[in-house]
């Protein structure tokens, strides 16, 4: 969890270069858009990464406050949470640039005191695995070798590249899997998977679901969402509603954390999916990352 300062440019400068923007916006992003979400489906939810001390882990506080999400992580008290700085030109390219702090410098024992009960749902950010942090969630995956609580992982852009170990860990853990079709593709690749299979959509998700072994979300934009709820099963498309988007920043959490809190509130697989599906369509027509409806808007629709 980290703070986003986002600000939109008529291009990238070139190297010794300027640029100038209107405004900079700053807004804590990352892992508390997913919590932002299950909170706005009224269902308690609990950070548990690292928060530093400073300026931008004092917003990151401020946040989870006002959502009252609790944090039962650790904090670090030499060094500040990070910041990533994304700058949107005319074209809507975004360009990334993150400054690691607190939430990446943990050591193996960062998440010891991280004991889910049976009936939570544990959401583990792919990202984790590229920063020093991914050896504490190696120790955790290999305490809960076996366990009764629903995990689900959204294995970012970054997994695919990740420590064999770490990939092996994960796979064994058997989360719910929830990806869009490029971090699908790079998995997919990863695990040995190639043919003109992966040209489908539909096909991707059913082959990374038998490979992981695990039910397998890919997220489609405006189609919607292929589910694979069963591996050797046949990946369905769950549809969307048709809406005009004017920011996609943020759906995929929006979506995720809707599901989790669906599935925490007893629905299936395939509906939490379909709510989810709904939730993001709203949240594209709003500006901003955390912009997930509330559950009321929801129940409007349906």
């Amino acid at each position: 969890m980290l703070v986003d300062l986002t600000m939109r440019i008529d291009r990238v400068p070139e190297p010794g270069g300027d640029a100038f923007a209107d405004e900079a916006v700053a807004r804590v992003g990352s892992s508390f858009n997913i919590l932002h979400a299950v909170r706005q489906m009224g269902v308690a939810a609990a950070h548990g990464g690292i928060i530093g001390t400073g300026p931008w882990a004092s917003q990151i506080r401020e946040a989870l406050a006002a959502d009252g999400i609790e944090h039962i992580g650790l904090t670090d008290f030499s060094r500040d949470s990070g910041i990533c700085m994304a700058m949107t030109d005319a074209r809507a390219e975004r360009t990334f640039v993150t400054v690691r702090g607190a939430e990446t410098q943990g050591d193996e024992h960062c998440f010891d005191t991280i004991e889910p009960a049976k009936d939570d749902i544990v959401h583990i950010n792919g990202y984790t695995f590229a920063h020093p942090t991914a050896r504490g969630l190696l120790t955790f995956l290999e305490r809960y070798r076996s366990h009764e609580f629903t995990t689900v992982f959204d294995p970012s852009s970054v997994t695919a590249g990740a420590e064999d170990r770490l990939l092996s860990a994960i796979i064994a853990h058997r989360p719910i899997w929830s990806c869009n079709y490029e971090e699908a593709l790079a998995l997919a690749r990863r695990l040995g998977i190639s043919g003109s299979s992966l040209d489908d959509t539909g096909s991707t998700c059913t082959l990374l679901s038998t490979a992981v072994q695990a039910p397998v979300i890919l997220r489609a934009g405006a189609s919607g969402a292929w589910l694979c709820a069963e591996p050797g099963g046949q990946a369905e498309l769950i549809p969307s509603h048709h809406v005009h988007a004017v920011d996609t920043n943020g759906a995929g959490d929006c979506h995720v954390g809707v599901m989790s809190a669906e599935l925490i509130r007893g629905a299936s697989l395939h509906d939490a999916v379909r709510t989810a599906n709904v939730a993001a369509a709203i949240s594209v027509t709003r500006r901003g990352p955390a912009t997930c409806p509330s559950r009321e808007e929801l129940a409007a629709i349906a």
